[in-house]
């Protein structure tokens, strides 16, 4: 199956998917590879029922469902492809054997007060970490955009900073503003006073950023994930009303939908709007 993967990732790079979508593929590929592997079966000799068992084992590891869903959808284009080569004798797999999204958790952003902590917390980190965690806060962008910026990735255009994201998931490769006044000033100076040579900008991988956010949720009690930065950030935007297209651009989301979920724990004012009697 290895073979048939490598050949179809290069198509799909031929056919101009983004560098991360490729290697997003190729990761949730080779895992299922490993299943079947481990089942002594094959893509040409897997069973409906040999899927279903993989999306069992998914939940025992209390996976979310828009995370399996993802496998499956990328499995499921795989086996398009393949049918489509005549490598496989029927596509074993249909948007039906997706698990349903039976409930949509409301996701809450950081209050103003849970704001005040995790600032003063990270302004004790060390310097990469602290700019890391500024960046995330004030530009949106996912944390492994964060751990793949470069240092010339970082520019200043008159007097705002800007990070340019490259090969970035879902093909959403954008040239951003820092929007926070405050993260722009704390990552510049960073960017300015660093020695560049080879490594990353930040030189911390996304599961050691995502180290630091778990040890801040033990230190203060607060639910914190680093993903939760990014919909706190479009609901900041979203109360000082900036339009929805426009945070849809800033976080790269492919669809408007997925952009008012994050923006929808933003505090809104309905007094201008609520009669009085």
């Amino acid at each position: 199956m290895q073979k048939l993967i490598n050949e179809f990732i290069e198509d799909q790079r031929l056919e101009g998917k983004a560098g991360g979508t490729l290697r997003e593929y190729k990761q949730r590929l080779e895992e299922i590879e490993i299943y079947l592997n481990n089942k002594s079966l094959t893509i040409q000799n897997a069973k409906k029922v040999d899927l279903s068992d993989y999306t069992k084992t998914l939940f025992k590891k209390r996976q979310k469902i828009t995370t399996i869903r993802g496998k499956l959808s990328t499995f499921r284009i795989f086996c398009l492809w393949a049918f489509k080569k005549g490598y496989i004798a029927e596509v074993i797999i249909s948007p039906d054997d997706y698990p349903k999204n039976v409930s949509v958790n409301r996701v809450k952003r950081l209050t103003n007060e849970e704001l005040h902590v995790f600032k003063t917390y990270i302004d004790n980190l060390q310097e990469n970490a602290r700019a890391a965690f500024w960046l995330l806060y004030g530009s949106g962008c996912r944390v492994a955009e964060a751990a793949h910026l470069r240092p010339e990735d970082v520019t200043l255009r008159g007097k705002s900073v800007f990070i340019d994201i490259k090969d970035a998931k879902w093909g959403s490769d954008r040239c951003i503003p820092i929007i926070n006044e405050e993260a722009a000033k704390i990552v510049w100076k960073y960017r300015s006073e660093l020695e560049i040579d080879n490594r990353p900008l930040f030189r911390l991988s996304k599961r050691t950023l995502q180290g630091y956010a778990t040890q801040f949720a033990k230190d203060t009690g607060i639910n914190f994930h680093c993903h939760l930065l990014r919909h706190t950030f479009a609901a900041l935007l979203t109360e000082k009303g900036v339009p929805l297209t426009t945070i849809q651009y800033l976080l790269g989301h492919k669809s408007l939908g997925m952009t008012a979920h994050y923006a929808q724990s933003a505090l809104v004012d309905l007094s201008d709007i609520t009669p009085e009697i």
